[in-house]
């Protein structure tokens, strides 16, 4: 659709190669920036993108006005910051979010309904995280809650009635919290358990799966001061942690997560430098998931993710060396963390700015607030981010969706990130309704001023000769917002 498009602007098709190429050849802010300091609306605009989706219109303004580093503050304490219109929107489009673990496990009825019940779920959870990320004024929440929901990945379709309550209980409830009490809340809730298998495992009958993912994605990483016989031996501690119906109060019953002694190997166990004796119970496995919480490896680990997140693919040593200080100093708090992160002399370094590249989640919901985007179906979207390659709730393997730059520059995702922005824009996107703020900025300019002002309003800042003469070889303003959006400059983040 729009290499038809720029063919029919008679657009050269170098210049198309060299559109698509561009994905791949995307200049770092160093280039560009040279020696001087981000500030101003610069600065406002960079916290807007990397640690909320985007800026909604004016909103750069706001965050000028009220200065970067309180808008920051105020983001490190999301349950202080009121967001009652995005709650409510919730509450109306996504009613199973506030059924408890037992409502959700007992629409698993066998029959058509359970195939009708289980397609609800599903799609009002990924609708939730969808509708936040869009209108939510707790922007790092959001943000930083999609970082874990990779980092603790599981496959909704694996666990579809489980998946609504680990969201809201377990990563949304601890993400500002110690990583130990995250971790340990990931261990024990029955999505976890059921989506690699532990609730199977018991003496006699190992299953390592979730064993070796809790020590290699988890918490020390892949091969780092552990060995196989680590993972045998903490699989072992962690038989009997399991789920199911369980009697609960009066003649109630309760989905729960439970640990069965009667499945439990409880012999000796030594997990890298952990002694277990065998006869804690369950507290060896708890003892044994605090202690990979608080090993050095995992404070690197998880500190070395969370620079390249926020800060660039390839962290440098000093930065990762300072934060994971701060991570075992305060005992893994991970607002701390954050902040440690966020303050740093790098965070705000010109030669960071822009380096990253945009997953297919961060640029449809960026497009969508860039443009004040009503939403009052999500189907189409959805549609458009599997086709992208990023399905929220639905990767298959522990890894989850990765934010690093090589994972998604291909030209034919590239091809699907125009046409959205080319529906969006156009009001061709069924469900979604863009709002008039942006024509009617570009509407007040002159027509032979329409093109720069597009520029400076989607791409400030951006050294894109190619995109500048597509922009300029329109005189449909929504085609040139179009091809803004749609350009690898919208890309870096």
């Amino acid at each position: 659709m729009w290499i038809a498009y720029l063919l029919k602007r008679r657009i050269p098709i170098l210049a198309v190669f060299g559109f698509v190429l561009g994905a791949y050849l995307l200049s770092s802010a160093a280039a560009q920036q040279g020696a001087r300091k981000l500030e101003g609306a610069e600065a406002s605009r960079h916290v807007l993108t990397r640690l909320a989706f985007g800026p909604r219109p004016r909103e750069v303004v706001d965050v000028l006005r009220m200065g970067w580093r309180q808008w920051v503050e105020q983001q490190l304490h999301p349950e202080e910051i009121k967001d009652a219109a995005t709650e409510k929107l919730i509450a109306e489009k996504c009613p199973t979010l506030s059924m408890s673990l037992s409502e959700l496990q007992g629409l698993d009825k066998p029959g058509n309904q359970d195939r009708d019940e289980r397609t609800r779920v599903k799609n009002e959870l990924r609708d939730a995280v969808l509708l936040r990320a869009v209108h939510s004024e707790r922007q790092f929440q959001e943000v930083i809650v999609d970082f874990w929901r990779n980092h603790f990945n599981v496959d909704v379709n694996k666990v579809p009635f489980l998946a609504t309550n680990y969201e809201e209980t377990v990563l949304r409830k601890h993400a500002f919290s110690k990583f130990e009490d995250l971790l340990l809340a990931t261990a024990q809730h029955p999505a976890m358990l059921v989506y690699l298998d532990n609730y199977v495992s018991r003496g006699g009958g190992l299953n390592e799966n979730y064993a070796r993912e809790l020590m290699e994605l988890h918490t020390v990483g892949v091969d780092n001061g552990y060995v196989q016989e680590d993972v045998i031996n903490l699989a072992r501690v962690l038989t009997g942690w399991t789920c199911g119906w369980q009697d609960g109060r009066g003649n109630d019953r309760e989905y729960k997560f439970f640990f069965n002694a009667s499945v439990h190997d409880s012999d000796p166990a030594k997990v890298i430098a952990l002694e277990l004796d065998g006869t804690g119970s369950m507290a060896d496995g708890e003892k044994a998931v605090r202690y990979l919480a608080n090993h050095p490896n995992t404070a690197r680990f998880i500190c070395t993710k969370l620079c390249r997140y926020l800060v660039t693919d390839n962290p440098p040593p000093e930065l990762i060396d300072g934060v994971s200080g701060i991570y075992e100093d305060s005992g893994g708090d991970l607002r701390e963390v954050y902040r440690a992160i966020i303050l740093s002399p790098h965070f705000m370094d010109p030669k960071y700015f822009r380096v990253k590249f945009r997953t297919p989640l961060e640029y449809t919901v960026s497009v969508l607030r860039t443009t004040a985007a009503q939403i009052e179906s999500t189907d189409s979207v959805h549609r458009e981010l599997k086709l992208m390659g990023e399905p929220i709730y639905e990767h298959v393997e522990p890894t989850g969706y990765s934010d690093l730059r090589e994972a998604w520059l291909d030209p034919g995702v590239m091809v699907y990130r125009w046409n959205f922005a080319i529906q969006l824009v156009t009001d061709k996107m069924k469900g979604v309704k863009v709002g008039p703020e942006f024509a009617e900025l570009v509407q007040k300019q002159k027509q032979g001023a329409q093109p720069k002002k597009v520029m400076e309003m989607f791409l400030p800042g951006v050294i894109d000769p190619t995109t500048e003469k597509l922009v300029a070889s329109t005189t449909d303003i929504r085609a040139m917002v179009a091809l803004a959006l749609g350009s690898p400059g919208y890309q870096q983040q």
